[in-house]
């Protein structure tokens, strides 16, 4: 099989907050990725072999890096030292200690590298099966679905909520009903994914569904308490910080899911890259691909939203990262330091949001990742255009 290449073929969609077309010219990260090839990494295989575990190797490092330093650091400093004491078992002089790391600092952390890596390798395979740079793991309007689940048991209940009445919805919960809101829309778009089998009118459609979902929350807003507004705010912001042990257990399995699906997945994505025909011709079924992936992908991104709330970019730049610093599409490659970088990209992320305890305020983790990660796709983007110039 000829080897993976960076290019992804086709037209490309986005959406609308995006202000992007259809377009069939190749994007400045791809022909980064190809330039670069050539003269960033070293030449032949035992090189290029070293190569990719020193990186490796570092993505560990930092990963590693970014979860005890979140842990020790917060309102109450703890020493490193206690805290590796403390992840391994043994015994510190202080209780009270144990208790921020294990209860308080633990969850969050796991939560954000789970959440990170899982979105990270989510973007990769939507990416590759829409052919579109562009693509990430809530293209298909599930996270859309989840707000407007949320939004329902957040503005309608509770004091002079329209729904206030109505107790089975005020027992779902706002995570309840972001899962329902996330499950209603991610029938539909599977539902259209298994009767048409075109991965860009899936897209389309992910899309429009998208839009829906957010013009009814819009009207939930018109007609709603402002008072109730600062609640719906925070929740569509994305926050790992109050995860629970117990809803850990659900956002683990759904990323455990997505992460351990994409390691079968590895082979036809990479055959993917040169076609669907010459993936069919290699006897991938192209059709079953498409819905595992659609299917894992979309539960993922309506849990993460659910515990989570949307958290944005990271399933869109990570992948682009990885690339770029592998000079290779191959995916047994690009999936594992995907979530590496996803996992980093998170934790540093959650760090500058408040998990460094050097104030009192939390900015939205959505606005961190966003304000991180856009530069750099922007510089990717412009340095593949002087290079082109050049």
């Amino acid at each position: 099989m000829p080897a993976p290449h960076d290019s992804y073929g086709g037209g490309r969609f986005t959406r609308g907050g995006t202000g992007c077309g259809v377009s069939g010219s190749r994007t400045g990260v791809e022909d980064v990725a190809e330039r670069e090839a050539e003269e960033a990494v070293p030449r032949g295989p035992r090189r290029r072999a070293g190569y990719v575990t020193a990186l490796f190797a570092l993505l560990v490092l930092l990963l590693l890096g970014a979860v005890v330093v979140l842990i020790a650091q917060g309102s109450i400093a703890i020493p490193i030292g206690d805290v590796l004491r403390i992840l391994t078992g043994r015994e510190v002089e202080s209780g009270t200690s144990r208790t921020i790391v294990l209860d308080a600092r633990l969850p969050k952390v796991v939560a954000g590298l789970l959440a990170g890596a899982a979105l990270a390798v989510g973007g990769v395979q939507m990416q590759t099966l829409f052919r579109n740079p562009l693509a990430d793991p809530f293209v298909l309007g599930v996270s859309s679905g989840a707000i407007l689940g949320a939004s329902i048991v957040i503005l309608g209940t509770g004091g002079v909520g329209w729904l206030t009445g109505l107790g089975v919805v005020s027992q779902l919960g706002v995570t309840g009903a972001a899962v329902a809101g996330a499950a209603g829309v991610l029938l539909i778009a599977l539902g259209i994914a298994r009767r048409v089998g075109d991965p860009v009118v899936v897209l389309v459609v992910g899309v429009m569904l998208g839009y829906l979902a957010g013009a009814l929350v819009d009207m939930l807003v018109y007609y709603t308490d402002p008072d109730r507004l600062q609640a719906l705010t925070t929740f569509t912001r994305g926050s790992v910080r109050n995860v629970t042990w117990n809803e850990l257990q659900v956002v683990a399995v759904a990323c455990g899911v997505v992460l351990l699906l994409s390691v079968f997945l590895a082979q036809p994505l990479n055959a993917l890259l040169l076609g669907e025909r010459y993936a069919g011709s290699l006897g991938v079924d192209v059709r079953r691909v498409h819905f595992l992936s659609l299917a894992s992908v979309a539960v993922l991104s309506g849990i993460i939203t659910a515990y989570c709330g949307a958290i944005g970019f990271v399933g869109l730049a990570a992948p682009h990262l990885a690339r770029g610093l592998l000079r290779t599409a191959d995916h047994r490659l690009v999936l594992p330091a995907s979530a590496l970088v996803g996992a980093v990209i998170v934790l540093a992320a959650e760090y500058v949001a408040g998990g460094n305890g050097l104030t009192r305020t939390s900015l939205p983790l959505n606005s961190v990742t966003a304000f991180v990660g856009a530069p750099v796709i922007l510089w990717v983007l412009l340095s593949g255009r002087a290079r082109r110039g050049a």
